[in-house]
């Protein structure tokens, strides 16, 4: 049975349900002002467990992620009772909803997994229902904001919370997009030049410090075919 939340449980909720997905930085200086007496990682991971503990009936968690992008670890505030793009997303309209479907299905269709951020704001004028471009970027930034895409000077790219809540429909509706190592869904991140097979950047990274070859087909690593990105925005946030 899950313990009665304090005030200190309380407001990290808070603040993770306005800001939806935050830096593992910007969560520690956050509790740090909550529990100066235990501002640690271990504190703040522990502090997270007993949370989840009391909102998993809810349907919500709190999860630690990678931003495949920005490389940044994170935290993220999930809806877990389903994953599909119907689920009730708080102050969104059924036309901003199929926008947010929109975007996400060509980003997950296009070669590079991103989508410049000029042709996020036309698929307004491709809606079945009527979304202004002005409410169209409106809705986009609230999204970027929260953690569901990530923009990286003119593109567009699945954010840490979009791959997490959405994990079933993205690996029925993609192929070829697992990291070879982790097994999780990768979209941006580094191929073998030899076998073509896909891995998050922190993963094989992590792997190469010990090792030469590919995790895969063993030749060589003779570096990689990239497509991650790093220069985030800094005003729109690094999720």
């Amino acid at each position: 049975m899950a313990h009665p939340l304090s005030e200190r449980h309380r407001y990290f909720i808070q603040f993770m349900l306005t800001n939806g997905l935050v830096t593992v930085d910007k969560a520690l200086k956050f509790f740090g002002e909550l529990s100066p007496d235990q501002n640690q990682l271990v504190h703040l991971k522990s502090l997270i467990i007993e949370i989840n503990r009391a909102i998993n009936l809810q349907y919500f968690k709190i999860a630690t992620s990678v931003c495949e992008v920005t490389g940044d670890s994170v935290f993220v505030w999930l809806n877990t009772k389903n994953d599909e793009l119907s689920k009730q997303q708080i102050g969104f309209s059924p036309v901003e909803l199929e926008y947010f479907h929109a975007i996400m299905q060509e980003i997950i269709t296009s070669d590079n997994h991103e989508l410049p951020y000029p042709r996020c704001i036309n698929i307004t004028s491709t809606l079945v229902g009527t979304l202004t471009r002005e409410n169209g970027e409106k809705a986009l930034m609230k999204w970027i904001r929260g953690g569901y895409f990530v923009k990286v000077e003119q593109f567009v790219y699945l954010g840490a919370r979009t791959i997490l809540e959405f994990t079933t429909y993205l690996r029925t509706n993609t192929e070829n997009c697992t990291c070879s190592l982790c097994s999780e869904l990768v979209f941006r991140g580094e191929s073998c030049q030899s076998c073509f097979n896909t891995f998050h950047t922190f993963c094989i990274q992590k792997y190469l410090q010990n090792q030469h070859r590919c995790p895969s087909c063993r030749t060589d690593w003779e570096g990689a075919n990239t497509n991650t990105s790093m220069d985030v925005d800094s005003e729109e946030g690094a999720g």
